[in-house]
């Protein structure tokens, strides 16, 4: 999402995305304060998002379908997750929510790989003792 649409963007709810984008920004790089009316500020605020999210090296064992690219973590929310951003994190978060909203939600409809808990019963069996003759 380009800056200008984060300034004078609003959700569905009239949340203004500028508001929901500082709070992010907040969270994700541990910032007490913004600066919301200095526009040079907020192109700053976006390019970081940016490079953060370039460098990122994706070791999450999800890849989102390609047509659920794009998904919002938090209804409302300005973080949209993508292939290139998803984290382990973000991908637990997305699927508590849509568990909460389908009971018959599973893991393949949202994602092409996710992990999956592969459960191995090798019995452990002692060798005999050896007899041993004097």
């Amino acid at each position: 999402m380009d800056v200008e649409s984060i300034i004078g963007g609003e959700t569905s709810d009239n949340v203004s995305l500028l508001k929901l984008f500082l709070i992010d920004y907040k969270s994700e790089f541990f910032v007490e304060t913004v600066n919301a009316s200095c526009h040079k500020c907020i192109v700053n605020y976006h390019n970081e998002f940016i490079k953060k999210y370039r460098k990122m090296e994706n070791k999450s064992q999800y890849l989102l379908h390609k047509k659920r690219e794009g998904l919002q973590l938090e209804f409302g929310g300005a973080l949209l997750i993508t292939n290139e951003n998803i984290t382990d994190r973000y991908a637990e978060k997305l699927i508590k929510r849509f568990k909460e909203l389908n009971e018959d939600f599973k893991l393949e409809d949202l994602f092409e790989i996710y992990p999956t808990e592969i459960k191995q019963t090798k019995e452990i069996t002692k060798p005999r003792a050896k007899k041993t003759t004097k």
